[in-house]
């Protein structure tokens, strides 16, 4: 019989996971600010990725491996942050990479099943992919999915903050490096209009990176993910940051019947749940 994640379980990776990331806490409070906006981050993925696992109606056990996940998914980030001073993975290292291989070496994952402990690896070291990889196990690509929604849905309310922020009180490791000039990219439209999300490649500016947040909603996988990108408004209040002009409103357009046609058209769910 193979052994399922208990409550105990949780409670002792929140125990590791925590002493982990106390080992990086910095004395200077605008360096530690970066450290403390990633701990909050995980803190609201643990809960977004909870609610998406209890709306799809997966088992107790289900829900504590999805938590168990959000718990690890930015792990990468305390030592990526310690060694590079910053969250951008193009010019450091791959945070999910790094925080799958932390588990592997740290050997967090000791106390539950060698199939749960599979799947939280797999789900960590994947879940910043640009593009969703092949994966051997059916389980292990709905976490991998369940992950990638959860991570969407509290980065744009990351963003959203920071965006809305007086500057002195931004965290300094989310800068982006790029101008805040008023005009996008037409390149980065065209990818909307495709329905594709859009490439950092295509960035010219932070209006462009707004553009590419919203243009997450093409890659997010269940039904009660756009729900709650309705219910939250994150949509409206992106496109409120950006110019008003016909292209941006075309766009706007786009995304939101996008997204309410998929909050009522469809649920995939995990394979034996009640869904």
């Amino acid at each position: 019989m193979i052994a399922e994640m208990t409550e105990k379980d949780l409670d002792n990776l929140r125990d590791l996971f925590s002493g982990y990331v106390k080992s990086f806490y910095l004395s200077d409070p605008k360096e530690q600010m970066n450290l403390t906006l990633k701990e909050e981050h995980t803190s609201s993925v643990c809960e977004t990725i909870r609610l998406l696992a209890e709306r799809l109606s997966l088992g107790p056990e289900k829900v504590l491996l999805a938590e168990a996940i959000g718990l690890f998914h930015d792990i990468g980030r305390f030592p990526q942050y310690a060694r590079y001073k910053t969250f951008r993975d193009s010019i450091s290292v791959n945070h999910g990479k790094l925080g799958a291989d932390i588990l592997i070496e740290e050997r967090f994952l000791g106390g539950i099943g060698r199939e749960e402990s599979r799947t939280v690896i797999n789900a960590v070291r994947f879940h910043n992919a640009f593009l969703e990889p092949r994966m051997d196990y059916s389980e292990d690509l709905f976490f991998l999915r369940l992950i990638r929604d959860a991570d969407k849905l509290d980065i744009w309310r990351i963003f959203l903050d920071f965006f809305q922020a007086d500057e002195n009180d931004r965290p300094m490791g989310a800068v982006l490096g790029l101008p805040d000039t008023a005009c996008y990219s037409t390149e980065v439209l065209s990818s909307i209009q495709e329905s594709k999300v859009v490439s950092h490649g295509l960035l010219k500016n932070l209006n462009d990176f707004k553009l590419l947040l919203t243009s997450w909603v093409f890659d997010l996988n269940f039904q009660p993910s756009f729900e709650l990108v309705k219910e939250k408004g994150y949509i409206e209040k992106f496109f409120a940051l950006l110019p008003r002009t016909d292209d941006i409103l075309k766009a706007s357009n786009l995304i939101n019947d996008f997204v309410s046609g998929k909050a009522k058209a469809f649920c995939q769910a995990f394979p034996g749940s009640k869904v």
